[in-house]
């Protein structure tokens, strides 16, 4: 059959490239939809901030004129300008398990970008990493949290057999209710920094909730300024996620920690609406109340850590323990609470990974950044 991969830039090709994962998905019950109004919107420049300062071109596969593939070639001008960097990215990929259709969607990609000036590509990021991120390459028995992606295996194969290299992985680590059980010396030392009294807490509510989630930003901005593929995000990027954000939070779980008033650090949890999402399957509407009703139990049930942040001078004072043992104490006078990800976190991040683990933190998900040199 015929393979023609073109840049999708008609109302109508730009419907057939948000469409596709319906049909790859078709027999994946673990897949998580998005919605498809909120895909579009952020895939559009002039309706998403992202691309005020980034570009993008967006490709479809097709056999015998049957969407087979697609991809998204990014440039994200902000990010290189940060770090000093020539980097294109590709995010968005899917594909049927034909590596024909998968190599021509990369050298699109890749032809593009090339044209653009970048000398290497980094991908899937969707657009960037302060987004969807990361191919899953380990846990694909498991359902994916909250703006946490999962992918057939075949995807490792075909990205890999097109010369795709690992560039980073993040880690997905669960702690679990039943099996919370931190060695004594963190109890004593979470004892003694509470002792000390160099900081004080509280969570976010109703008065507080828009500036707080600003100072959020804030912490992780600075927090995450040296850690690898960092990109801050622009003013307008930020209210787009305040906007979200104040759509779904549990207040019990965000958390600020301040020294002489200001604010040293932070913590944000997401209930997982990932059960919700995949009953909604892409389509808010008048049924959607009612698909809440349905997956409210398992909603409550589980929490995705999606930010966490300390100011540099703080980190050796003892907050990342004060943290942790905040969100377990919530944890614990919450009848429904049963597990939350810490997700996602960098494989080199030793420190963090360790103090995870400490708190009877398991990794179960791995997800990969991919590499290739443009003129490789």
């Amino acid at each position: 059959m015929a393979l023609n991969v073109i840049a999708a830039r008609s109302e109508a090709e730009t419907g057939q490239f948000l469409d596709l994962p319906w049909s790859i998905y078709a027999q994946s019950p673990l897949w998580t939809p998005p919605i498809k109004s909120q895909e579009r919107e952020l895939l559009t420049p002039g309706q998403h901030p992202f691309w005020e300062s980034a570009r993008r071109r967006l490709f479809l596969a097709l056999r015998d004129g049957r969407p087979v593939g697609r991809i998204a070639a990014i440039i994200d001008d902000k990010y290189n300008a940060y770090a000093g960097e020539t980097c294109g990215a590709f995010g968005f990929f899917e594909c049927e398990n034909d590596r024909e259709a998968a190599h021509a969607l990369l050298d699109a990609a890749k032809s593009w970008l090339a044209a653009q000036g970048t000398t290497f590509m980094r991908g899937p990021l969707n657009p960037s990493a302060n987004y969807t991120c990361g191919l899953l390459v380990d846990g694909f028995e498991l359902a994916p949290t909250i703006m946490m992606p999962w992918n057939p295996p075949y995807y490792a194969e075909l990205l890999e057999s097109w010369h795709l290299r690992k560039e980073q992985d993040l880690f997905a680590y669960l702690i679990e209710r039943k099996n919370f059980n931190p060695p004594e010396w963190l109890h004593e030392e979470v004892a003694r920094l509470k002792k000390e009294g160099h900081f004080t807490c509280r969570t976010s509510g109703k008065a507080t909730l828009t500036q707080d989630i600003r100072d959020m930003f804030t912490l992780y901005k600075e927090s995450w300024a040296q850690n690898w593929g960092f990109s801050p995000l622009s003013d307008a990027e930020a209210e787009q996620h305040v906007k979200e954000l104040k759509a779904v939070l549990d207040t019990d779980f965000f958390v600020l920690f301040f020294h002489n008033g200001k604010p040293a650090a932070g913590m944000v949890a997401l209930p997982d609406m990932a059960p919700l999402l995949r009953r909604l399957n892409g389509k808010l509407g008048i049924t959607a109340p009612w698909h809440w009703w349905q997956a409210r139990s398992e909603i409550r049930g589980g929490y995705r850590i999606i930010l966490f942040g300390i100011r540099e001078e703080f980190r050796l004072m003892g907050l990342p323990l004060l943290l942790l043992d905040y969100l377990m104490e919530k944890a614990h006078q919450n009848p429904d609470f049963q597990w939350v990800e810490a997700s996602w976190v960098l494989e080199d991040n030793v420190a963090v990974n360790d103090l995870i683990e400490d708190f009877s933190g398991r990794l179960t998900k791995r997800y990969r950044i991919y590499r290739r040199e443009i003129g490789a």
